[in-house]
């Protein structure tokens, strides 16, 4: 799993999780990659966290209290979650601050992007891939085709600790460098659209030349991104 603590989708797959544990147990096991993406100005501090928290046993700790606080993820709320999981603090604060830990959350990202997951969540089920916060059942597809080979295997007596080195043995490297097409321009929809801009707030021109009706949230990374256009458009 490639993933990060301030990803609203990251935090949506957890029940999908759990319920893929409850369901196959020690079958299945889920090792997780960290990939604090760049507008998420306090994932890689609650990355360090997690693994300051893990060089004390509690990593797992650490990861639920983080998703379960994906919107208080600055340095005092770190600390407040450090404590409230009963750890040595002198210890956390001096793990937290140790070049390792960047180098390790940069050599998985590094790894991520060898094999294609940019985004998060992405997964890979015995190197298969799966990417974003997919529904149990799409997980449970591709988990009991690798089951079947998995057990073919055990009765040829592959010892289970090598099943997944057997599996993914002759798989990709590296992902394949994206195609670039040509892609036709989409159709202008020339249609106007009555909207009324009813009492909602508004900014620019009182008596403007145009309008810009924008249907939007504050969760949402897409909407974050297009906030420089928006000034861009403002200024000029």
């Amino acid at each position: 799993e490639f993933s990060e603590f301030q990803c609203p989708f990251c935090m949506r797959v957890l029940p999908t999780l759990k319920k893929i544990h409850e369901t196959y147990g020690d079958k299945v096991r889920v090792v997780f990659k960290h990939n604090p993406l760049p507008f998420h100005k306090d994932a890689p501090g609650a990355a360090k966290a997690a693994l300051a928290a893990g060089k004390q046993g509690k990593f797992w700790e650490m990861h639920d209290l983080l998703f379960t606080n994906t919107k208080t993820l600055k340095p005092a709320n770190l600390t407040a979650y450090a404590q409230k999981l009963g750890l040595d603090m002198a210890k956390f604060e001096k793990d937290s601050k140790d070049p390792a830990l960047d180098a390790a959350i940069k050599a998985d990202q590094k790894l991520g992007q060898t094999f294609g997951a940019r985004g998060t969540p992405h997964f890979f089920v015995n190197g298969r891939r799966l990417a974003g916060a997919q529904p149990f059942a799409n997980f449970k597809k591709l988990i009991d085709e690798e089951l079947k080979k998995a057990e073919a295997l055990l009765k040829k007596g592959t010892p289970r600790a090598n099943i997944y080195a057997a599996l993914t043995a002759k798989g990709a490297t590296k992902a394949k460098a994206p195609k670039r097409q040509q892609r036709k321009p989409p159709a202008v929809d020339k249609t106007v659209y009555k909207i009324p801009t009813g009492n909602s707030y508004a900014k620019g021109g009182k008596e403007p030349l145009v309008t810009i009706i924008e249907f939007s949230e504050f969760q949402c990374p897409f909407c974050t991104r297009v906030g420089a256009t928006l000034n861009k458009i403002e200024k000029a």
